[in-house]
């Protein structure tokens, strides 16, 4: 049975392009737009399932119809459609069952008693799906053995559901109605037809559709079967070639980027990410820092040592040559601190040191407020550290900001500068090791960064000398969330919006607490978020709690205007990410555990 129904589809391939095409079509359409325009509801989910299954029986009898009795396009859809409340019925009861057996057997935990139900399912719904066939057929007498059924099932339902899992996700959701049809009409039509199913196939072959007779001709016959022309298949191929463009648009219309390409051996524990120009991407870890030798990162340098950033105890700067800094605050008063530590890491290793946060013991801080500290590297060697020290003679206590210039690692010869001062708000102590941010311009120049809690000071000075300080900006931004800084902007993110120029902008309605990374690159911010959405199409088996599903997205806003690109998905709890851009507009987005690069365009 299997290799003749094979054989019969193969041999009645011009008749099923021309009947399954259009219902392949109607159906990719149907679902396209409906995913467009409301795909995230629930009820959109059911519909479009109710949609593609309404395809599959009306594709699957029409198929059976125009082979077995030579019926023509127009007249095989009509009968199908005769049919199809009597089987959705049907279908539904089975489903319904095997839904209750599911339950019944979920609570024991046990899996070879969950695949006996699904097994024993698909035997029933298989053996009801050739029944029916049969009726529609008009072969009401045939009976239908549970062997035809499990061939049916193996053959119709297993092969080509693995073939299509083979292939690319849009590919596949293409593919896999058309591949399903095919070899469904071919197993169940093989049951009705001679032994040497060749003779039929001609026969079927040589049929006209019942739209492509002549009216006096279908009179005279006085059924819906005809002969004597060839079957057109370019109807059913145009509209298939309209509806994978219609349903293939939307992907790509109004978006940015190229292909995406994963690396599924990303680092466990990203803290920060950097895409240097000109260079390959630098990822820094809780443990150490990736150099990378390709852009995906699938080949890189791994170096350890330095402060550990885990729980933002260390803070990171990456300079545009790829020099990492990690900077942290240890120790305290009894023992001459608190003292800077910091590493300089390149893929050579990373180098460590120590510096006084006060230029002299006569220094007095306040030992209820935590000093912070950012580091980063100059153009010309030198290491730069930002420090807002804890101050007393303040209600709430206070913050003294200085930056630090070291001409070398070893910095024997500090240059402090004193750039200003602000008092505590009350907000600021949920940010610990998180509030100050340092980089450094082409020229050379600081551009340092506090978050308050209220709002985001910037400060910068000239190069070399940091002569001239000055406060250039203070931005208000989200109390939570995350912030970053580019030139003279500041940019926050939190509970699914972007916070820039006093302005807020909706890119991620929806996205989960704890997850959001931020990129600044020319004029345009960039925003990763994690979005629920349904799970992949296809069988989805769940034992307990039901899995959540998250689609990756990159949101590109310029100016209050934002466009969104999806990345990947995942399956799970959120998880926190982090992207960056490179120069010419390609996206890197680092999670634990996966690497995602979206080409340009």
């Amino acid at each position: 049975m299997l290799t003749e129904g094979y054989r019969l589809a193969w041999e009645s391939r011009r008749v099923l392009a021309a009947v399954l095409l259009p219902v392949v079509a109607v159906a990719l359409l149907v679902t396209a737009v409906l995913d467009r325009f409301a795909g995230e509801r629930p009820a959109v989910a059911w519909a479009m399932l109710g949609v593609l299954v309404a395809a599959w029986i009306v594709g699957l009898l029409a198929g059976a119809g125009a082979v077995v009795r030579g019926l023509g396009v127009m007249g095989a859809l009509r009968r199908a459609v005769a049919f199809l409340p009597v089987f959705a019925a049907w279908l539904a009861a089975v489903g319904g069952a095997v839904y209750l057996g599911m339950l019944m057997v979920a609570g024991t935990g046990s899996v070879p008693l969950v695949l006996a139900v699904l097994a024993a399912g698909g035997l029933v719904a298989s053996r009801l799906v050739l029944v029916v066939a049969s009726r529609a057929i008009g072969d009401r007498d045939r009976p239908v053995s549970w062997r035809e059924a499990g061939t049916f099932l193996l053959g119709g339902v297993v092969v080509p559901a693995f073939a299509v899992y083979l292939l690319p996700d849009f590919v596949a959701e293409v593919v896999l109605l058309p591949l399903l049809l095919v070899a469904q009409v071919g197993l169940s039509s093989g049951l009705h037809m001679p032994r040497h199913p060749a003779v039929a196939a001609d026969s079927a072959d040589a049929a006209l559709s019942a739209d492509q007779a002549d009216p006096a001709e279908s009179a005279a016959a006085g059924s819906e079967r005809v002969a004597g022309r060839k079957v057109r298949v370019w109807p059913g191929v145009a509209m298939i070639t309209v509806a994978v463009l219609v349903a293939g648009g939307p992907a790509v219309a109004g978006r940015f980027g190229g292909p995406v390409r994963t690396n599924d051996g990303g680092p466990y524990g990203p803290v920060a990410v950097a895409w240097p120009a000109g260079r390959h991407p630098v990822i820094v870890t809780e443990a150490g820092v990736w150099f990378c030798d390709d852009d995906l990162c699938e080949e890189f340098i791994d170096v350890d040592g330095g402060p550990s950033a885990i729980g933002g105890y260390a803070t990171v700067g990456i300079a545009a040559d790829g020099t990492v800094v990690k900077t942290a605050v240890t120790g305290g008063p009894d023992s001459g601190g608190p003292f800077l530590h910091y590493a300089r890491c390149v893929p050579e290793g990373c180098r460590n040191a120590w510096l006084p946060v006060r230029a002299n013991a006569k220094e007095k801080l306040d030992p209820m407020v935590r000093a912070e500290a950012a580091g980063a590297s100059a153009p010309d060697g030198a290491l730069w550290f930002f420090v807002a020290a804890p101050a007393e003679g303040r209600e709430r206590g206070g913050y003294r900001f200085r930056l630090i210039r070291c001409a070398d690692m070893e910095c024997a010869e500090p240059q402090r500068h004193d750039i200003g001062v602000t008092d505590r708000s009350p907000e600021d102590g949920d940010r610990n090791g998180t509030r100050a941010r340092l980089t450094i311009g082409a020229d050379g120049r600081p551009d340092a960064a506090f978050w308050t809690g209220l709002n985001v000071l910037r400060f910068s000075c000239d190069p070399v000398t940091c002569a001239n300080p000055r406060e250039t900006a203070n931005d208000d931004l989200p109390l939570q969330g995350i912030w970053s800084t580019a030139g003279d902007r500041s940019v926050g993110y939190f509970d699914g919006r972007l916070f820039q120029n006093g302005e807020l902008t909706t890119v991620a309605d929806g996205s989960p607490d704890g997850t959001g990374a931020l990129a600044v690159a020319g004029s345009s911010v960039y925003v990763a978020a994690a979005l629920p959405t349904r799970p992949e199409r296809g069988f989805h088996l769940s034992i307990g709690e039901p899995a959540r599903h998250w689609r990756q997205t990159v949101s590109r806003c310029t100016g209050g205007r934002c466009d969104s690109v999806p990345m990947d998905r995942y399956d799970g709890e959120p998880q926190r990410e982090l992207v960056a851009v490179a120069e010419d507009g390609r996206i890197l987005l680092v999670r634990p555990g996966r690497i995602v690069l979206r080409e340009a365009p």
